[in-house]
């Protein structure tokens, strides 16, 4: 059994995208698109190596952070944690040039790699470890998004090929107003989707923070009568929480929201506008395990289901270890995400938007060396 955290090494991948994803008012991976990845090991005194993957950059890991675990004991992650989380407040972001959001981004995959080695240290699966309450959970794909030269013919077309695929849940971006699409563009690229799919298939929208309150209100009116699933981050970033009971008042498509927030603490101001149907929190980006099962218990005493963004083989795990767990996001374009189809030599399997966990001990994925080498650069 592993006592000590002897050593540390963090990649930092990066792929250039071939295209520009556009969501409401940026696309993904910036103007110019590229998909990265953080991935981190931790080695032990028992030979066990953990490893943990997030979305942040690079940059804390050159100034030292990886310091701040070495020497701790794996199974001791409540304190790593506290500690990690206490340079927020400390003088690490003075004198070492760490960013705040930058450390609580870059705690997601330390945290992912300590629950790894703790699960494998004990031979079950994560979920397991975490107390499992079941063995498969529901999937969506994220598709939809405005794609430039393409129109609501080659949208349907895309729909179609995820149906073909076996997926019965959907995600389409609307909220462009920006970028010149209207509440009534928005309704009429949704209402093609319907059409395509038929009523079968569960449709969310994300509005990616893309309108305001009477925006938003209009736009969910309208579209209710194509059965929405959800509306996810409909209000603009510098007041999306008290308005939301506005939107709430007056709206009847369900909302999800969250994956903005980097601790329980926004999540908790978030839940307490009793607005929110959904909670989105990212344990790849934000925090980590730790955060998210803490907000998890939150989110469970407002009668909130978990809809994590993002990072399917991680939140795989988070959502069957719970009684609220509601739905996992994944893509199927590798276009979009590619590297959830390069990095992985073993990965959850997903077929019929249903992805299934095995007992395979820790987080269950393989990484692929090529894929490592192609796309990262060493960091610590």
């Amino acid at each position: 059994m592993p006592t000590k955290i002897s050593g540390v090494e963090v990649l930092y991948l990066e792929k250039p995208l071939k295209e520009r994803f556009w969501m409401a008012n940026a696309p993904i991976g910036g103007y110019q698109p590229k998909a990265s990845r953080l991935i981190a090991r931790l080695h032990t005194d028992a030979g066990i190596t953990g490893e943990g993957e997030g979305s942040g950059g690079p940059d804390l890991f050159r100034k030292g952070f990886a310091d701040l675990i070495i020497g701790e004991d794996p199974f001791m992650v409540g304190r790593i944690w506290e500690k990690m989380f206490g340079a927020t407040y400390g003088r690490e972001p003075s004198t070492r040039g760490w960013s705040r959001e930058g450390i609580i981004s870059a705690m997601a995959p330390i945290d992912a790699a300590l629950y790894d080695i703790m699960a494998k240290s004990v031979g079950l699966p994560l979920f397991k470890f975490l107390g499992g309450y079941r063995d498969s959970v529901p999937v969506y794909v994220t598709g939809g998004y405005y794609r430039e030269g393409k129109g609501i013919a080659e949208l349907v077309q895309e729909i179609r090929g995820y149906i073909d695929q076996g997926f019965n849940a959907i995600k389409l971006k609307v909220g462009g107003i920006s970028g010149g699409y209207t509440v009534d563009d928005d309704y009429q690229r949704v209402a093609a989707v319907r059409k395509a799919v038929g009523p079968a298939v569960r449709i969310m929208l994300d509005a990616n923070n893309g309108w305001d309150v009477e925006t938003t209100i209009r736009a969910s009116n309208k579209m209710y009568d194509l059965d929405i699933t959800w509306l996810e981050e409909p209000l603009r970033w510098y007041d999306d929480f008290d308005p939301f009971r506005q939107v709430k008042l007056n709206t009847r498509i369900p909302i999800a929201s969250g994956e903005s927030e980097i601790t329980r603490w926004g999540a908790r101001r978030l839940m307490e506008t009793g607005a929110i149907d959904f909670m989105q929190f990212d344990a790849n980006a934000h925090g980590g395990i730790t955060e998210w099962r803490k907000i998890a218990g939150m989110a469970s005493m407002c009668h909130i289901r978990m809809a994590p963004h993002h990072e399917p083989a991680l939140h795989a795990h988070l959502l069957a270890s719970i009684p609220n767990g509601y739905i996992l996001e994944s893509f199927a374009n590798p276009d979009r995400d590619p590297f959830w189809f390069e990095l992985y030599d073993r990965k959850p399997r997903i077929e019929k938007s249903i992805l299934y966990l095995d007992d395979t001990p820790g987080l269950g994925v393989t990484f692929n060396p090529s894929a490592l080498q192609r796309y990262g650069t060493r960091i610590v």
